[in-house]
This record gives structure tokens, sequence and C-alpha cells, in this order.
């Protein structure tokens, strides 16, 4: 085995083990997984039920944790292996595809306003990438708010959004007191454009 897929493997056990273990110790492991016949043809969504048990079990990881789970949005495999697990791969395409069953909106935007930095973070692209209307309201409501930190997540939800019709809102963050809400406006409106 390669040092790279060491490092990999390792790394991914030290970030999925915990998630997992949090996830069984809350009740949101009750989830059975099921294996995507690979004729099937049709794949499953996400459900308002699959994603809650996703963000329930983000809650609490460690910053290094937390870093390689919102990487992996970027980066999950989209393998129509026949041993993946159904539940994971519907997860991975609502947030790739921003398929966000408009159920879950609600839950999203109370984890989005959670004090746990990783929780609220991973509420932030799912909202920006989800396609809900509902979702795209509460992230231009957020720029607004008086908590620095919901509007730094609000400016990077509407970036990974692609939405440039989100872009005035944007450029008012640009004159914000808080440097950190400036940094996340001028990321934004980059990357919708």
């Amino acid at each position: 085995m390669s040092a790279a897929k060491v490092v990999l493997t390792l790394a991914a056990a030290v970030v999925v083990l915990p998630i997992a273990a949090r996830a069984r110790a809350n009740g949101a492991a009750r989830l059975t997984p099921a294996v995507v016949e690979p004729q099937s043809g049709r794949e499953s969504r996400a459900t308002a039920t699959d994603l809650a048990a996703f963000l329930e079990g983000v809650r609490g990881a460690n910053a290094i944790q937390c870093e390689m789970i919102l990487q992996s949005f970027n980066a999950w495999s989209t393998s129509r292996s026949p041993d993946r697990d159904s539940t994971a791969y519907a997860i991975t395409m609502a947030i790739r595809q921003g398929n966000v069953p408009a159920e879950s909106v609600p839950a999203i935007v109370a984890a989005l306003r959670s004090g746990d930095d990783c929780l609220s973070r991973a509420a932030a692209r799912l909202l920006g990438r989800s396609e809900r209307a509902g979702g795209r309201q509460h992230l231009l409501t957020a720029l607004r708010d008086p908590d620095a930190r919901i509007r730094r997540l609000g400016a990077v939800a509407l970036g990974f959004s692609h939405d440039s019709t989100a872009s005035a809102s944007l450029v008012r963050l640009l004159a914000d007191a808080d440097a950190g809400v400036r940094a996340a406006a001028a990321w934004a409106i980059g990357a919708v454009h």
C-alpha cells in the first residue's frame, strides 16, 4: 500500500469512526444502511431523516474532522460500486446536486444557527448548495443577522450557491465591521462570478 493510501485510510478512520460513534450514541445511527443494487438504474434521494442523521453526526466534530468533512463535500465519490452505502450516497448527491428535501430546510437553518462550529459550517454549505428558494431566503436573511458569525456563514453559503443574483447583498457586506465577514463576502463574490 502506498504512503498516500495509508495516510488517507488513517485520516478517514480518524474522521469516520468518531462521527459514527457520536451518531450511534445520539440515536442517529438507527438508519439501516442498504446497499444500492447497481442494476436498479434509479438512485434514491436523501430524505429529511437522512440529512438530520448526517447533521447530528457532524455535531461536535473536532477541527481536523470538520475540515475533512467539509472538504469531502467536493470530493465524495459517485461510485456505483455494489457495496456502497445507499444512505451515504443519497446524502452525497443531495450535497453535490442541491436536491435537499424541502422539509429539511428548517432543520438545516437551525443547524446553521447552532453554537457548534462544524455543524454550522456544514449546514451553511448544505443551504448554499440547496436549490430550495426557502433555503436561499434564509441565507439572505442571515446576511443581516446581528451575529457576525451568522453573517459570515451566510456569505460563505451564498458563495457555494453560485447564484450571482446574491451579488448586491454580498457587496454590501464588504463594508461590514467584522473582518471575517468582509473576507467571506469577498470570497463569495468571486465564487458566484
